[in-house]
């Protein structure tokens, strides 16, 4: 078979599976810079976008982000498609570096007349309706920002607009994945936005009190939407940016009422087994972050976490923390956490009081120190002198009486 970039393409039944969100991340990553290039693959997608509605909407929601072969671009940052908008001008805004290449779009870092650094996301509407794809992100756009108030764990959005055949917003800009440093004044050169993924991605350590603290910021923002009857649908590490060191919850294309969440639409793997797309859908995600963060993401047996796992931490009741993830990764919806309030509200219980952690130090201090002469001893000690000193007064008196 055709092959492109050194890369053989790949059969009928793994592209299906490409288009359907079923491969893990490190196959589509590998196939995302591919398919764009290769022509055969590309009408073998369209043949399927055409022919299978519901792989055309899962394939659209579970598209990453940001993509390898974008982000090793030249510093321009432009690729494939993203080239026909080197020329186009969106009033206000400087585009700086391109930092994510999905299906219908692109997010661009962008320069505003104040010197402040954004994220701005372009949707093509015009390639939406030629796959005949709704374009669920401006429904969503319009339910995110007329009923959930600013919150410090919820992406923050500044500014909607149309510019010809696009769709645009700006919102924050995550920090520079490289360094860690907040990016909004002044972008690193090779600029590459920090999620959640990212880190895991590199292997870092993280500790299970700074891996429950990360959930229970999300689940704050989270109980935001919950609490005005929307639902995220699309949570995974990919979809969590850190702004300023803060953990957010991002990618909001997907967002919908709860009534209206019977669509199955996200990623595969952060989806609970009954496709049940409603508020228990993001308590299952949650329970998966916590348990990827805690147990590693190759990890089998997700929601019980393994016994070789050791929680090393004196601030939670480690025993609860297992009990939490599995009631959030329950198969059945009746059997989870019903929203995020619920989820927080059980998380936040299996907190260790420093109160008692500092009682139960100061018993075992006691407990070590040498055992002291008891009181009784040493009142009879004291007391000698004072009986020598009477029994002489006493031999005195009877001598002079």
């Amino acid at each position: 078979m055709a092959s492109s970039n050194n890369i053989q393409c790949p059969d009928r039944a793994l592209l299906r599976q490409y288009e359907a969100g079923e491969l893990a991340d490190a196959e589509t990553d590998v196939l995302d810079g591919h398919v764009r290039r290769c022509a055969i693959c590309g009408k073998s997608l369209e043949e399927f976008r055409s022919g299978d509605l519901t792989s055309r909407l899962i394939r659209s929601a579970v598209s990453e982000q940001s993509t390898d072969s974008a982000l090793d671009d030249s510093q321009s940052g432009l690729s494939g498609d993203s080239a026909e908008l080197s020329n186009w001008q969106i009033a206000d805004y400087e585009r700086v570096r391109l930092s994510g290449e999905g299906a219908f779009g692109t997010v661009w870092a962008v320069r505003d007349r104040v010197g402040l650094y954004r994220a701005l996301k372009v949707l093509n509407l015009s390639r939406l309706r030629s796959a005949n794809v709704r374009c669920r992100e401006s429904t969503a756009l319009e339910a995110y920002c007329r009923n959930v108030p600013k919150h410090p764990n919820l992406v923050e959005i500044f500014h909607v607009g149309m510019q010809g055949e696009s769709l645009y917003y700006t919102m924050d800009l995550a920090d520079d994945d490289h360094t860690g440093r907040c990016a909004r004044m002044q972008l690193p050169e090779n600029y590459r936005p920090m999620t959640l993924q990212s880190v895991m991605r590199r292997g870092e350590i993280i500790s299970a009190d700074t891996a429950i603290e990360i959930v229970i910021r999300l689940l704050r923002g989270l109980e935001r939407l919950h609490i005005v009857d929307l639902v995220h649908r699309d949570i995974k590490p990919a979809n969590v940016i850190f702004v300023e060191r803060n953990p957010k919850l991002a990618d909001i294309g997907m967002i919908t009422t709860e009534s209206a969440s019977a669509s199955v639409v996200g990623t595969p793997e952060y989806m609970p087994p009954d496709s049940r797309m409603d508020p228990t859908a993001d308590v299952y995600a949650m329970g998966r972050i916590l348990f990827e963060l805690l147990a590693g993401k190759d990890a089998r047996g997700f929601p019980i976490l393994p016994q070789h796992v050791h929680l090393a931490t004196d601030n939670w009741q480690t025993t609860d923390i297992a009990r939490v993830i599995a009631k959030a990764g329950a198969r059945d919806g009746n059997d989870r956490y019903h929203s995020a309030s619920e989820m927080l509200d059980a998380l936040e219980s299996c907190r260790e009081l420093p109160l008692f952690a500092q009682l139960s130090k100061s018993r075992s201090t006691e407990a070590s120190r040498p055992t002291r002469r008891t009181p009784v001893l040493i009142a009879l000690i004291n007391a000698i002198p004072w009986t020598v000193g009477a029994y002489l007064a006493y031999k005195l008196l009877n001598r002079f009486l």
